[in-house]
C-alpha cells in the first residue's frame, strides 16, 4: 500500500495510465491519528490481453472497527488479486465477451469478499494483536474490527468493469465531458451510512457494472471524503470539481496533475470534511477498432469491359 503522503502509477499498457494518491485528513492530523484509506494499482497482460486493474478502499475508524485500517489494505490486497486471476482465467481462455462480463457480476464479489476474509483471518492470528497466545477463531465481531468499504475497476481491451461495496464514488468521465455514474445508488442508506466488507452477507451487497470503452476516458475512483467537501456526488460544484481536473489534465499532462494532486487534496479535507482522502484515476485511451476491409477489386470471369 502507498504511504499517505506519496502517488503511485502503472505503466501504459496501451490502455492508458492510471495514478492514485492517498491524504490523511485535516482533522486525523490534528489528534495524531493515521490515513484510514488505502489504495492499490497493476497493470499487465494475461494471453496479450492487456488490463489495468485498480482499487479503493476507506476503513470504517470507529472504535468497533480497531482494525480498519488495515482492514482497507487488506481489502485493497484481496481486490487487485482478485481481479488480475479473473482477467487472466477469462483472458487465457479466450472467453466470449459477454461471458466475460457475466462472469465479472457473480463471480467477483464472492471471491474479493472470501479472499478478504481469509487475509483478515491470516493477520489477525499475528501475536502483536494477542500476545496471550489466545488468538479467537472465525467470528464476525473479527471481521467487524477490520470494518472496511472497497472499490475495484477492471480495464481491458474493449471493456470496463466496475464493483463497490459500501461509499465513495466510481465514475467516468468520456471525451466529451458526459460524467457517468454507472453503478446504480443503494436506495437503502441514508445520511452517513454505509455498507461494510464486513459484513456477513457483504457478498451479496456488492453494486456492479460494465462499459464499453469506446472512445475511452477518464475513469475516477474516490472515497467519500472528496465528494461531501464538494456537498456530494450529486451536485453541481463536484461536477465542476471533476470537469476542472479532467480539463487540468488535458492542458497540463498526467505527471503535473499527479504531482499536485496532493496539496489539492490537502486543502479541500482542511477547509471542507476533514477526512481522509483518495483518488485514484486511469486515463483511458480509445479502443483501436479493426481497419475496414478492403472492397475486393478482383474480376472474376465474365465481369469487366
Amino acid at each position: 500500500m502507498p504511504s499517505p503522503e506519496e502517488f503511485s502509477c502503472t505503466a501504459d499498457t496501451g490502455l492508458g495510465w492510471a495514478f492514485g494518491c492517498s491524504r490523511t485528513g485535516a482533522s486525523h492530523v490534528r489528534v495524531h491519528r493515521p490515513c484510514e484509506d488505502a489504495y492499490g494499482l497493476w497493470s499487465g497482460s494475461a494471453g496479450a490481453q492487456p488490463c489495468i486493474a485498480f482499487a479503493v478502499a476507506d476503513g470504517h475508524g470507529d472504535p468497533r472497527h480497531d482494525l480498519s485500517r488495515t482492514g482497507a489494505a487488506l481489502a485493497v490486497n484481496a481486490a487487485i488479486s482478485e481481479l488480475v486471476t479473473f482477467h487472466r482465467s477469462y483472458a487465457d481462455g479466450n472467453i466470449p465477451r459477454q461471458q466475460y462480463r457475466s462472469g465479472f457480476k457473480t463471480d467477483f464479489p464472492r471471491l474479493a469478499t472470501r479472499r478478504w476474509r481469509e487475509l483478515v483471518l491470516q493477520d489477525i492470528n499475528r501475536e502483536e494483536h494477542f500476545p496471550d497466545g489466545k488468538a479467537p477463531g472465525p467470528t464476525e465481531q473479527v471481521f467487524t474490527r477490520y470494518g472496511t468499504t472497497l472499490l475495484a475497476a477492471l480495464v481491458v481491451s474493449d471493456t470496463i468493469l466496475l464493483a463497490q461495496i459500501g461509499d465513495g464514488d466510481l465514475l467516468l468521465v468520456r471525451p466529451g465531458g458526459l460524467i457517468e455514474f454507472p453503478l446504480p445508488r443503494d436506495p437503502v442508506l441514508t445520511g452517513s451510512e454505509t455498507r461494510s466488507l464486513s459484513s456477513s452477507d457483504a457478498h451479496l451487497l456488492w453494486r456492479t457494472a460494465t462499459l464499453d470503452r469506446e472512445n475511452g476516458g477518464v475513469l475516477l475512483g474516490a472515497t467519500d471524503g472528496i465528494s461531501d467537501s464538494f456537498n456530494g456526488a450529486d451536485s453541481e460544484e463536484f461536477s465542476v470539481f471533476v470537469h476542472s481536473l479532467v480539463d487540468r489534465i488535458n492542458t497540463y499532462g498526467i505527471e503535473a496533475v499527479a504531482a499536485a494532486m496532493g496539496g489539492w487534496l490537502d486543502r479541500f479535507s482542511a477547509i471542507a470534511s476533514g477526512d481522509d482522502m483518495t483518488l485514484v484515476w486511469a486515463c483511458i485511451k480509445p479502443e483501436e477498432k479493426p481497419p475496414d476491409k478492403e472492397p475486393d477489386t478482383h474480376l472474376s470471369a465474365g465481369e469487366g469491359w
